[in-house]
């Protein structure tokens, strides 16, 4: 199943690891560096394609929502995708359903969460919706387990940062420089990608629509 897959780098950073997340993305046919392009949706794109399931062959997060099925309740494996910023823009992020937490929070699995594959806390109000594999294939969630730790061990509430929910930790030595530079290329990257939406929808060149 994709989750479990996806659970098999829990913990990998694109900082240290990159090589090793450059590598599992590669396995499902996708060719991104993590350090410079938010990857939330390369990483769902690869799991599933590595688990024998067609994602939607795009890095934007709510290609997701015009993906599979529609679900009001969700299992365990099921996709969750979120906001970003505007609620209507282009942003978002996307990561697998693990299950609610007992303040309401959803609780996600996914890629580039904190710069790592992690398991991190998103608010409902940032959900666009729940989306199903066509078939399912998927376990029962599990409602009320405890509240996750991030990759770099602080613990995760409820925040918004680029491309997925990090919890804020402070600048400390050459490490988060390095990391906050990263963050900052790949907004700039997201920013470009934006400008080609934008422009694409003005003038209808979708051909040349960044995925």
């Amino acid at each position: 199943m994709g989750i479990d897959l996806a659970r098999s780098m829990l913990g990998r950073n694109e900082i240290s690891e990159r090589e090793a997340i450059q590598e599992y993305l590669k396995n499902g046919g996708v060719n991104l560096d993590p350090a410079t392009t938010a990857w939330c949706a390369a990483f769902v794109n690869s799991t599933l394609k590595q688990s024998g399931v067609e994602g939607t062959g795009s890095n934007m997060a709510r290609s997701f929502m015009n993906w599979g099925e529609a679900v009001d309740q969700p299992q365990r494996g099921d996709l969750a995708v979120f906001s970003r910023g505007d609620p209507n823009g282009p942003f978002g992020h996307v990561g697998f359903f693990e299950g609610l937490n007992p303040d309401g929070t959803v609780k996600v699995l996914g890629g580039n969460q904190g710069n790592a594959v992690s398991i991190a806390n998103y608010p409902t109000s940032r959900l666009l919706g729940y989306r199903r594999a066509p078939g399912g294939g998927v376990a029962p969630a599990q409602p009320g387990a405890g509240a996750p730790q991030v990759a770099d061990g602080a613990p995760q509430a409820p925040t918004q940062a680029f491309g997925d929910a990090v919890a804020p930790r402070p600048a400390q030595g050459f490490g988060d420089i390095v990391s906050t530079f990263m963050q900052r290329r790949k907004q700039r990257a997201e920013d470009e990608a934006a400008e080609k939406q934008r422009r694409a929808a003005l003038f209808g060149d979708l051909g040349n629509l960044y995925g």
